[in-house]
């Protein structure tokens, strides 16, 4: 995919509102858990303010991008989105070794056909291949989703693939080719983790307790300064930089929870004002989370 080599902002709908373009850090299934995440606590209290933030909105639909669903790398573009009927698909419990209960937890949500052939003509009118398929969504929506308090919205969710590479520059620009649904009434989010590194993680002991690894408020500040602080014609070159970060792949061995958030800042313009909507970090992970408007 190639980048464009300016940005010019597009034009707002007829009733004059741009949906903003929101990065959520998803978590485990475990997040479901009030016993690990209270309402009353910053994660659970900040996840459940961007929901309201959402439902406020009352927007047409929702497109998230989630770092669990990667596309055919063998594939030039090699994109897929969810939706071919008009009937949700089951869930996709796409997690292991928790709780039997936890594979019994549903998510309420309509689907709309419409939309994700809205989402395909747009990455076919800028010559990517994507492919319409019926897919459930991953835990890296619904789990999310549901601790924001949208199950049973009474708008539609798309889910979209990433790229199945690591490519910043080509998320980025995929994010640029969806913009135009912002416009149209439709809300876009990334979903994956500003810092995710399991390995530490799971080998660390109980994910509540310990100390902050070294690389995750570094990295974490390194991702504010690309999406909050970079000045317009600088924020692009910014978010590619993060490829040379000499925490990158301590902060994500790979980078499929990271790239969620660079369409988010291609759907959001360079030009967005971004607001860090929740900050908090555990061990070896940072659940950043940022609204762009």
């Amino acid at each position: 995919m190639s980048a464009s080599a300016t940005e010019t902002a597009p034009e707002k709908s007829g009733n004059g509102h741009r949906m903003p373009v929101y990065f959520v850090s998803h978590g485990g299934p475990n997040l479901l858990a009030d016993t690990e995440y209270p309402a009353d606590q910053p994660i659970a209290r900040g996840l459940r303010q961007i929901g309201d933030d959402i439902r406020a909105l009352h927007p047409r639909g929702m497109v998230v991008i989630s770092g669990h669903w990667e596309g055919n790398s063998g594939k030039r573009g090699g994109l897929q989105v969810n939706g071919l009927s008009a009937t949700p698909q089951p869930l996709i419990y796409d997690f292991y070794d928790f709780p039997p209960h936890m594979y019994r937890e549903t998510f309420e949500h309509k689907v709309d056909p419409k939309l994700t052939q809205q989402v395909a003509g747009l990455f076919a009118k800028a010559g990517v291949p994507i492919d319409t398929v019926d897919r459930g969504l991953d835990h890296g929506v619904w789990v999310v989703l549901k601790k924001a308090g949208l199950a049973g919205s009474a708008f539609p969710i798309v889910q979209l693939s990433l790229l199945g590479t690591e490519s910043m520059d080509d998320h980025l620009r995929m994010g640029e080719i969806l913009a135009p649904l912002r416009d149209q009434g439709v809300v876009i989010v990334g979903s994956g983790m500003a810092v995710h590194n399991l390995r530490d993680l799971f080998g660390s002991g109980p994910s509540s307790g310990g100390a902050i690894r070294p690389y995750v408020k570094p990295f974490d500040m390194e991702v504010d300064r690309a999406v909050i602080e970079s000045a317009p014609d600088a924020r692009r070159a910014a978010m590619v930089a993060l490829a040379s970060s000499d925490n990158l792949r301590k902060a994500h061995p790979t980078l499929e929870h990271l790239l969620p958030l660079h369409v988010a800042v291609g759907a959001a313009g360079y030009q967005a004002n971004t607001k860090k909507m929740l900050e908090a970090y555990q061990l070896s992970v940072s659940w950043s989370c940022y609204k762009m408007e």
